[in-house]
């Protein structure tokens, strides 16, 4: 099977819009990583033909904020390979262990069905690389915003970049990449959260200097129902902009999409 990315949620903090939050699927043969489980990985209730085949199972946490980790909640009603494991950044990040900060959630009484009984394992993301089968994986830690977060590299086809405010120094990471992911929570004319998030023109200008062509606009804004003005901004520095619509593939490459 080629590499297929699907966005299984294109929003950040609460589903609206058509649009579910944090969560993309990476196929590479048996092999499937989740990046991120927003409310987007109920995706897969409805799409089960995505995992089929899928004997291995890894599933990166970004952070931990809530539209990027509830969707853990769901993984009871997944057919899950044998072989699965969470990799989330808890002592990387904040000091605490991943499997400490994910057990509430759980367990009751937020949750009746603990991951143990899943027998999905919970690993420690490293600082700063990754093997995963065939893919290596970068990491970086991003500290413009709330809470820090990582930004991953996959290979050299594509830069996930989420939950920031603008880092010139993405654009360092993400060079040689043939697409780059980036959040946009708004564009220049309507700044919100600029402290902790980036503008459809910020995630343009990463790619810009990064010398990447192609953009998938990412984590879009719940409260904005209609975000073509985001792709026209960004397309004023890259020629290629997609918007993170659900279900849609995105192939690292020439502005590549369907769905």
């Amino acid at each position: 099977m080629q590499d297929r990315l699907t966005i299984l949620g294109g929003g950040g903090w609460f589903p609206a819009q058509r649009r579910h939050t944090a969560c993309a699927l990476w196929r590479r043969g048996n092999a499937a990583i989740l990046i991120d489980a927003g409310t987007g990985v109920g995706r897969l209730v409805e799409r089960p033909e995505l995992l089929d085949g899928v004997e291995r199972l890894d599933i990166l946490l970004t952070h931990f904020h809530l539209d990027h980790v509830c969707g853990l909640a769901y993984l009871p009603a997944l057919s899950i390979p044998v072989q699965a494991t969470i990799w989330g950044p808890g002592r990387e990040l904040y000091g605490i262990r991943t499997a400490e900060l994910l057990a509430p959630m759980s367990h009751e009484p937020f949750h009746p069905v603990p991951l143990e009984d899943l027998e999905i394992d919970i690993r420690e993301l490293p600082a700063t690389e990754l093997e995963l089968g065939s893919v290596r994986l970068w990491l970086r830690t991003q500290r413009r915003h709330s809470a820090p977060s990582l930004g991953l590299r996959f290979d050299d086809q594509f830069t996930w970049i989420t939950d920031t405010a603008y880092d010139p120094e993405s654009a360092g990471f993400a060079a040689g990449c043939s697409l780059l992911a980036h959040e946009s929570w708004f564009i220049e004319a309507r700044p919100r959260n600029a402290d902790i998030h980036s503008s459809a023109a910020q995630a343009a200008t990463v790619a810009r200097d990064a010398g990447i062509e192609d953009l998938l606009l990412i984590h879009l804004p719940p409260f904005e129902a209609e975000v073509n003005a985001f792709a026209a901004e960004a397309r004023q520095l890259v020629p290629r902009v997609v918007l993170a619509a659900e279900g849609i593939d995105v192939l690292p490459g020439p502005g590549y999409a369907t769905g």
